[in-house]
């Protein structure tokens, strides 16, 4: 069957997508209407759009798919009682959005706290925050964990939210929702909980709603060093909230080619009800079920001889990825306040990283053998000369 899709611009467009439609109409994601759908098959949106009975309620659309792990934006029951099937995509930016997370910690010198056996709060134990506490342990931390939906194993697991948010690294990764007992919306808010240390890493790489614009003011007030990529008001962010955060990125922690053409193919396998693989035999496309080609070229670390685990870790992760840099682009958008099209423009013209797992590292010669555990524990690989 050929299908008429209509997808959000910011979907990466793959071989496999184009083998089983010619007709891909791609529009900014907010402003995606009723009237784009007339004819569509097929909606595949990320997370900017509603997709419920107003948007969807004149169309003839049978499957909808997000290539975000997170669906509040989705009313999924109004798609059952329609009967139009639907997928996500848990998991696909999982290892673009730890980077991030171990990008943040070398960006802010927190790297050899993390190596010294320091502990990390974690808020969710879905795809990305299970991630992080494997990497984080094998680089020999201790995470913390509080995610009451999931099973989070006893050695890691927090009695409760407010101890989670007195450690020294706190970071985000829970999913938005207001369902009882422990709806996410607000879970951090004024007034902050106790014992939260002045010197706190706060980082938010999950959703901007989790934490409210009067808590970030407060923990700004406290000391905090706040790392933002998602914002409570997004796409709007306000001049006090550039101000209080020391890093600041416009929601593109998961944004890597590899995570983004997962995504994609997650949901071509789940609209196809297949796998790619057998996609492939029958189209004659190339299938590489998600996976970018690792960069022919290693990450050269030779030079690197005698540096400290601290320094070579840091190093390797800045080099792979600097967040300052995408911190620099949006705080140079204006004096005042990030105005939403202005916001969603940076993320539209967002050049795609690539990332350190499954590259070659070179190593340097003679180095500490905790060097290659810490590449194993990214997914890259180790290379020693020979």
């Amino acid at each position: 069957m050929r299908y008429r899709i209509v997808a959000d611009e910011n979907i990466q467009i793959t071989s496999e997508l184009l083998s089983i439609s010619e007709n891909v109409l791609t529009l900014p994601g907010r402003n995606i209407a009723p009237s784009h759908l007339a004819d569509a098959d097929v909606l595949l949106v990320r997370s900017v759009t509603a997709v419920n009975e107003q948007l969807l309620g004149a169309s003839g659309v049978s499957f909808v798919g997000t290539a975000t792990a997170g669906v509040e934006h989705v009313d999924v029951e109004y798609l059952a009682g329609r009967a139009i099937r639907f997928a996500s995509a848990p998991g696909a930016n999982a290892n673009a959005v730890v980077e991030y997370v171990l990008s943040v910690l070398a960006a802010r010198d927190r790297i050899a706290e993390t190596l010294n056996g320091g502990t990390i709060g974690i808020v969710g134990y879905g795809n990305v925050g299970s991630q992080l506490a494997r990497v984080i342990l094998a680089f020999g931390g201790q995470p913390i964990v509080w995610d009451p939906w999931q099973t989070v194993p006893a050695a890691l697991k927090s009695p409760s939210l407010e101890f989670v948010l007195q450690q020294p690294i706190v970071s985000f990764h829970a999913a938005l929702h207001d369902r009882g007992p422990w709806p996410s919306r607000a879970m951090v808010s004024t007034p902050l909980p106790r014992g939260m240390p002045k010197d706190q890493l706060f980082i938010n790489a999950a959703r901007g709603e989790l934490v409210t614009d009067a808590a970030l003011q407060a923990l700004s007030a406290n000391g905090t060093d706040i790392v933002l990529d998602v914002w409570p008001d997004e796409p709007a962010v306000s001049a006090r909230q550039l101000a209080a955060v020391s890093l600041g990125t416009a929601h593109i922690a998961g944004y890597t080619l590899s995570a983004k053409v997962m995504a994609t193919n997650m949901l071509v396998e789940a609209l196809i009800g297949r796998p790619l693989k057998a996609l492939a035999k029958e189209t004659g496309a190339q299938e590489h079920a998600g996976i970018e080609q690792s960069p022919s070229v290693p990450i050269d670390m030779t030079g690197y001889q005698g540096a400290s685990v601290t320094a070579w870790l840091t190093r390797l992760l800045l080099g792979s990825y600097d967040p300052m840099r995408d911190s620099d682009q949006l705080a140079k958008l204006c004096d005042q306040s990030v105005l939403p099209n202005e916001f969603d423009a940076l993320r539209r013209h967002y050049k795609l990283r690539p990332e350190l797992r499954g590259r070659s590292v070179r190593m340097p010669e003679n180095g500490d053998d905790r060097l290659s555990r810490l590449v194993f524990a990214l997914g890259a690989l180790p290379v020693h000369s020979q």
